[in-house]
């Protein structure tokens, strides 16, 4: 082997490069039934591991907001994986092969698509809604224990301050509920059926959202339950 045979590091890598980025493009635009079934089951798998894994975090650090986005991501992409290789791609192959017209629109179709599922995650990973967020850390605190009210609150405006209302389904086997914000006690209801108010200036923010967590406690103080609500996912009332 001579010296002009040898390729250096960055050609090698180069090289590399394209050879991989050929191989993505053709799997990614393989159309055949098995593959439109082995890539959509790839992403709905990936995208349940993103969401299920970014609520389980965020269910133990509330701070961790930037959470949001592959939880998003995760979401969106158990239900736009299988449309964008079942019907996008499909679709986009079959216009491509058309007069002038549907060419064009077939060349950009998968790539707008892309580009919309992509700007839908950065909508939805700002402002999360209540399918997308699930606190894992309720259930798993709450699985061994035998009480398991539901927590309902409403939020409204009073005297031009918006204040969050909450009360518990039932109250059998709590003694006490303890609302917190941002690591601070706000207040502490010892009264059943445990309806009680909180008022958006005791919350703190985290990264531009107002959060609480509300704790059931039982008689010994252990904690039975824990809920975490963010303000703008409560709903008006």
């Amino acid at each position: 082997m001579n010296e002009d045979t040898v390729q250096s590091p960055g050609a090698w890598v180069a090289g590399s490069l394209r050879d991989a980025w050929r191989t993505m493009r053709s799997v990614y635009y393989a159309n055949s039934l098995s593959w439109r079934f082995l890539k959509s089951g790839a992403l709905v798998f990936l995208g349940f591991f993103l969401w299920s894994a970014s609520n389980l975090l965020l269910s133990y650090q509330p701070t961790w907001t930037w959470l949001h986005y592959p939880m998003s991501y995760g979401f969106l992409l158990i239900l736009y994986g299988p449309v964008h290789h079942f019907l996008v791609i499909p679709l986009g192959i079959r216009w491509r092969r058309g007069s002038d017209g549907p060419t064009r629109i077939g060349r950009r179709l998968p790539t707008a698509g892309l580009a919309l599922f992509l700007v839908a995650v950065v909508v939805l990973g700002t402002a999360p809604t209540a399918p997308v967020v699930f606190d894992f850390q309720s259930s798993l605190e709450g699985a061994g224990a035998d009480v398991d009210p539901d927590l309902l609150c409403t939020q409204s405006a009073a005297s031009g301050e918006t204040v969050v209302h909450c009360h518990l389904t039932e109250s059998e086997g709590v003694d006490h509920v303890v609302v917190m914000s941002g690591g601070e006690r706000v207040t502490v209801d010892r009264d059943p059926p445990f309806d009680f108010d909180v008022s958006e200036r005791q919350l703190t923010s985290v990264t531009g959202e107002k959060q609480f967590q509300v704790v059931l406690k039982d008689a010994d103080g252990a904690t039975i339950r824990r809920y975490t609500r963010t303000l703008s996912m409560v709903p008006e009332g």
